[in-house]
């Protein structure tokens, strides 16, 4: 605009006053004035069409300029708010990093912890070992006094067992002498006393004729007939130990005599009533090999081949 404005100014100067046209002008020169003022007017146009298209171009570049600023506005915004995800992020970064950091320091507590809970443990089964053993050895030792006191109870047991039957023994033995039938005991009368001892055994009065075998035997008198008899009389009477004992001292006196095989019969059938059944088959076997042929031989043969139904007399 400054630029049209001298230009205007400077085409005005050229132009002629009135003074001067009015003091001799030609017409030649008038024809060269308007001439002149002609192309001056074409150029004021062209000078319009070019500022014009100046204002145009400088409304555009305004345009573009505004195109830019709201361009550049919309990346400023973009910025700004990539700036406020990234101050976000670095919040939550150290937000993150503070919670690992507590994380960190709960793991170092808890590690410690573990640690002390482990020396504890150790430390608890190193007592629970030392007091297993005590107990092993308090166990071992109450073992072993229960062991000597059991043995110390057996041995005492044993003791009075022995002690109580010499007792029943002696008690058996004094109440066998309060209980035993009176005779007049006079050793010059023995075979008429061994007479009355074979009339009582004949008649079943057991008990009476026993008590006169067992004298006769203890003066001595016939000593292995009247230990049997004695013997076959506590047999019948059902006294099996007493008719043991006699057997035995009768055959060991005599074993040889005619009687032998009805004193092993009547032995291994007491020793079968007082439940000793080991004795009760060696005597069996004994009398069955010693005399085959005898009745007593042939029963015992047979009761050793079959369980006997009923007790044999």
């Amino acid at each position: 605009m400054r630029f049209l404005g001298l230009l205007v100014g400077g085409l005005l100067c050229a132009e002629p006053s009135a003074f001067e046209l009015q003091s001799g002008a030609t017409k030649q020169e008038l024809s060269t004035l308007k001439s002149s003022n002609k192309n001056l007017g074409d150029i004021l146009t062209a000078l319009k069409g070019q500022t014009n298209g100046l204002l145009q171009g400088q409304e555009g570049l305004r345009s573009l300029v505004e195109g830019q600023g709201i361009r550049l506005k919309k990346a400023t915004d973009a910025l700004n708010a990539h700036s406020d995800e990234l101050k976000a992020l670095k919040s939550t970064q150290d937000a993150q990093a503070d919670l690992i950091k507590q994380q960190a320091d709960l793991i170092h507590t808890l590690k410690t912890q573990i640690q002390t809970n482990q020396d504890a443990l150790a430390n608890f089964e190193k007592k629970n070992q030392e007091t297993q053993q005590l107990l092993e050895n308090m166990r071992a030792d109450f073992a072993k006094k229960l062991q000597d006191l059991q043995q110390s109870i057996e041995r005492q047991a044993n003791a009075n067992n022995k002690k109580l039957k010499e007792l029943v023994a002696l008690q058996a033995q004094m109440l066998q002498a309060k209980q035993e039938p009176s005779f007049h005991k006079d050793p010059a009368q023995k075979e008429t006393i061994e007479k009355e001892a074979h009339t009582l055994f004949k008649e079943k009065h057991y008990k009476e004729a026993q008590a006169r075998f067992v004298w006769l035997a203890s003066l001595p008198y016939k000593s292995a007939y009247t230990n049997y008899m004695a013997g076959e009389a506590a047999y019948f009477n059902n006294a099996y130990q007493g008719a043991v004992n006699a057997f035995k001292k009768s055959a060991m006196l005599d074993d040889k005599a005619a009687y032998m095989p009805t004193l092993l019969y009547h032995t291994a059938i007491a020793f079968k009533h007082l439940k000793d059944h080991t004795n009760y088959k060696k005597f069996l076997q004994t009398l069955s090999r010693l005399y085959p042929e005898s009745e007593q031989g042939k029963k015992a043969k047979n009761l050793l081949g079959q369980k006997p139904k009923k007790t044999l007399k």
